[in-house]
């Protein structure tokens, strides 16, 4: 048996030893992936030129994250008070989600931020139910929202 012991001691030892190794490759990889190297080294200088997503969404409603992907349809209607109404027509599984979060925060507040930028906090008085909504936000802010989400003939 001990022999037996050794052998499984050994096998689980070679095991983590090829996962850690795979793993450190993965890593290695997805580096590679991200950062180009323009001087024929992969650090040339220790200065490589790194691709990042774009971390921010162009329009968070709480927790809710909305792209491109999560609208179908917008306009624009100018307030009388010098604000710009947005108008947004939302996707099926993105209304959904954003009904279901208000309809459960009643009471409390939700943070409206366009580009990562905090533009207004409301109060949530009922669920926001359907697949539109209008949020008021100041020229700059509407036009980088029509931007960020695909919406530029508004």
């Amino acid at each position: 048996m001990p022999l037996g012991r050794k052998a499984s001691a050994a096998i689980l030892i070679t095991a983590l030893a090829a996962a850690f190794w795979a793993g450190s490759e993965m890593q290695k990889a997805a580096y590679l992936d991200q950062c180009l190297d323009l001087g024929g080294g992969r650090n040339p200088g220790n200065h490589p030129i790194c691709v990042v997503e774009k971390a921010t969404a162009p329009l968070q409603l709480g927790p809710i994250v909305i792209t491109a992907r999560g609208v179908v349809g917008g306009e624009f209607r100018d307030d009388p008070d010098g604000q710009t109404l947005v108008e947004l027509r939302l996707a099926t599984d993105v209304a959904a989600a954003l009904a279901a979060f208000t309809k459960a925060s009643v009471g409390g507040t939700l943070d409206i931020r366009v580009d990562g930028n905090l533009v207004r906090s409301v109060n949530i008085a009922e669920g926001i139910e359907g697949d539109r909504f209008v949020i008021a936000l100041d020229r700059d802010e509407a036009e980088s929202l029509a931007q960020g989400l695909g919406l530029d003939g508004l």
